[in-house]
C-alpha cells in the first residue's frame, strides 16, 4: 500500500484550525464558571450563556449593594439607641455603637464613683443597666437580621423582580 505524493502533501497541510477551537474551548469553560459562581449563589441557570452571564453580573452588583448598605446602616448615627443618655452625660455621638458604648459606659462608671449620694449613685446605675440593656439589644437584633434575612434570599427576590 503506497501514499500517493497528492495524498501525502494534503495531510501535511491538513491542521484543524487552533484558534476557532480553543476560542470555543474557552467560551464553553467560561460559561461553566458562569454556572458554577450561579449554583453557588443559589441562583437557578436559564440554560442560555449570555442571560446567564448577565444575571450573574446582576447578581454580584447586587451584592455589592447589598453589603455597602449593610456597612452604612451598622455605622450610621440612627443606630445609638441611647444617644438620649449620651446627650444627658454631655458625650459626643461618634455613630460608632461600641465607641459610643464604650464612652458612655466609662462615663457612667465615673459618675458612680464619684457619687457624693446614694440617690446619686443610684441614678447613675440605672443609667448604667438602661446604656447596656440597649447596647445588648442593638447587638442581638443586627445578629437576628442578618440570619433571619440572607443576602441569597434577597438576591433571588431581585432577580425575580427584574425577571431573570
Amino acid at each position: 500500500m503506497s501514499i500517493s505524493p497528492i495524498a501525502s502533501y494534503m495531510m501535511s497541510v491538513y491542521v484543524p484550525s487552533a484558534g476557532a477551537s480553543q476560542k470555543a474551548e474557552q467560551n464553553d469553560l467560561e460559561y461553566q464558571l458562569i454556572l458554577q459562581e450561579l449554583e453557588a449563589m443559589g441562583i437557578a441557570s436559564s440554560g442560555d450563556k449570555t442571560t446567564d452571564k448577565l444575571k450573574l453580573q446582576t447578581a454580584k452588583t447586587y451584592l455589592e449593594m447589598l453589603q455597602s448598605q449593610s456597612d452604612s446602616s451598622l455605622n450610621g448615627r440612627d443606630s445609638i439607641p441611647f444617644d438620649d443618655v449620651m446627650n444627658t452625660l454631655n458625650l459626643t455621638i461618634t455613630g460608632d455603637l461600641d465607641e459610643d458604648y464604650d464612652t458612655t459606659i466609662d462615663k457612667l462608671d465615673y459618675e458612680i464613683a464619684l457619687a457624693s449620694s446614694e440617690e446619686e449613685e443610684e441614678y447613675y446605675q440605672a443609667l448604667k443597666d438602661l446604656v447596656e440593656s440597649d447596647y445588648n439589644s442593638a447587638k442581638r437584633d443586627r445578629i437576628s437580621y442578618a440570619d433571619s434575612y440572607s443576602q441569597t434570599t434577597m438576591l433571588n427576590q431581585y432577580l425575580a423582580l427584574m425577571g431573570m
